[in-house]
This record gives structure tokens, sequence and C-alpha cells, in this order.
């Protein structure tokens, strides 16, 4: 019979007994945050100076491998959003960057850590594949052009929504589905998504160094190869609305040489890691405390 609490811990100990062995330092980054991220990113506390909980681990992380090159936290995030069977308003994230490693190490490294914990092996798709495969536009050659206005099209969506909310939508839609019964290792995004800090992949016109693996539907573990190109970073995350005070503290440590502009990233929800261990689809089940 399963018991959540003893598979959550079990866990636990051998995300960390990898990532040890991997020379991994653990470290512990604030919880309270100064910066707003906008409307339903993150949870504003009644403390002086208007603070907010995370909602992710990433900027603060960084900036620790100015002690140590590889480093990883276990902590706890939280998002204002409505509670279901598979997301929580607060729940646990293993974050960790490594520096000068590239995206085939970070790969590798997300199946050592998931793959022993999860009932299916992990395929690769690629979402410039699909994409080339049904607009006909090779973003490893060429650039966005009219895909966003074409993309928008094929979902029925108007052309006002911004495109990294049609791309997350045509994600889901047609790639996510397909993981029901497997595990999927999806790569090759294209750039104009949610997550600017990836780099454009060598030798491409429009693709990342980012994956997301999903299991039987479940988004588990999302990892990117760092934008080491200072400007075009920033450029990426403003336009999607995600560069703040955090972001800039990470590139004022990587300007003065402090932190190496070359790194990867990775980050595992714990909770969705144990519903795609266990098969359960409800989240609840690996919050072993009662809510109050």
């Amino acid at each position: 019979m399963l018991n959540p609490v003893v598979m959550k811990s079990d866990l636990l100990f051998s995300l960390r007994d990898t990532l040890r062995s991997e020379t991994f330092v653990e470290v512990v980054t604030p919880t309270l945050r100064r910066v707003d991220l906008g409307p339903g990113r993150r949870v504003p506390v009644d403390l002086d100076g208007g603070r907010f909980l995370r909602a992710m681990i990433g900027p603060a992380l960084r900036v620790n491998m100015e002690h140590h090159r590889r480093v990883f936290e276990i902590g706890p995030c939280f998002r204002p959003e409505k509670p279901d069977e598979l997301h929580a308003p607060e729940f646990q994230m293993l974050d960790l960057y490594a520096a000068d490693e590239d995206f085939e190490f970070l790969f590798a490294l997300a199946e050592r850590l998931v793959a022993p914990h999860i009932r299916y092996a992990p395929q690769r798709v690629s979402v410039a594949g699909h994409i080339r495969d049904l607009f006909g536009i090779d973003l490893c050659r060429e650039p966005l052009g009219d895909l966003p206005a074409r993309m928008s099209a094929y979902l029925n969506l108007s052309a006002d929504v911004p495109f990294e909310a049609v791309l997350g939508q045509f994600v889901e839609r047609e790639l996510e589905t397909q993981s029901t019964g497997a595990a999927l290792f999806l790569t090759e995004y294209p750039v104009g998504g949610d997550e600017p800090c990836a780099r454009l992949a060598p030798g491409t016109a429009a693709v990342l160094n980012r994956f997301e693996l999903v299991v039987d539907g479940i988004e588990v573990v999302h990892g990117y190869e760092d934008e080491p190109d200072g400007d075009a970073f920033v450029e990426r995350a403003r336009a999607v609305g995600l560069y703040d005070d955090e972001q800039a503290l990470a590139w004022k440590a990587i300007g003065a040489g402090r932190v190496p502009a070359g790194s990867v990233g990775l980050g595992i929800g714990i909770e969705r890691l144990c519903m795609a261990a266990s098969g359960l689809k409800d989240i609840t089940v690996f919050q072993q405390s009662p809510r109050f």
C-alpha cells in the first residue's frame, strides 16, 4: 500500500544523494522577495515593504554560484492560482544551477534524477520539429516570421493574444496530450515563449536550448541552458514582461565577474514528481500537513 509520506521522503533523499554525488552543494535563498511580477504571479505578504512570497527560486539561487559552481535548493514556492488536483498554492521545488556546463549535460542530469522514479522510459519530442511538420517553418534556419499569426489562427485564438500564451496552448494541445501513458522530454522550443532565460541554440535562427518533461500529462521538470548574452537576455525577458529586479541583480553579479554567464538551470516539482512516480493525479496526497 502506498505511503505518500514515505514515498516523498525517499524521493527527496534520492534527489539529494544524486546531486551530492555530482558535487552539488545545497543552499537556501530567501522566501520573501521584493519583486512583484504582476497580477496572479506572486502572493503578497503583510510585512513592511510590501514583500511577496517567491513563485520560483531562479535568480536568487543563480547568484550563489559566486560561492560554488554547482548549487541546488529544495524549498517552498507559492502561487496565487486557484488550487485543483494538479495545482497547489504552496508546493516544493528543486532548483539547481551548474556553471560552465552545456545543454546535453543538463539533459543527462535530468534523466539521472528523474528516470529512477517514473514508470516510463523518457522519449524526446522536438517542438520545433512539430512546428516544421505542421506549418512548414524550419526554426533552425529561419525566424518566427508569421508563425505567431498562423498558430493563433490554427488554435482559433484572437490575434491580440500574446505569442507566449499562444505557444503555451499549442504545446499543451498538440504535444502534452501525447504523454498519456508515456514520459516525453519536449525539446527545441521556439523563441518568444515564457522562458527568456534560455540560450538561443548555436547555429539556429529561433530555437532555444530548453526542455520540459511531461509525464501522463503532468509537467514535472523544466530545464534550460542560460543565455550568456546579457543584451539578448534582457531584450527577450522584457518582451514577455519577465525582466525584474532579481534578474537585474543576477546580471549585475555576472557583469562584475562574480557569477559565470555560462550555466545551466533545472527545476523539478517535488509533488509533481511524486504524482508521476505513483500514478496519482492528486497533488494534495503528497502535502502531509493539514491546511489550516
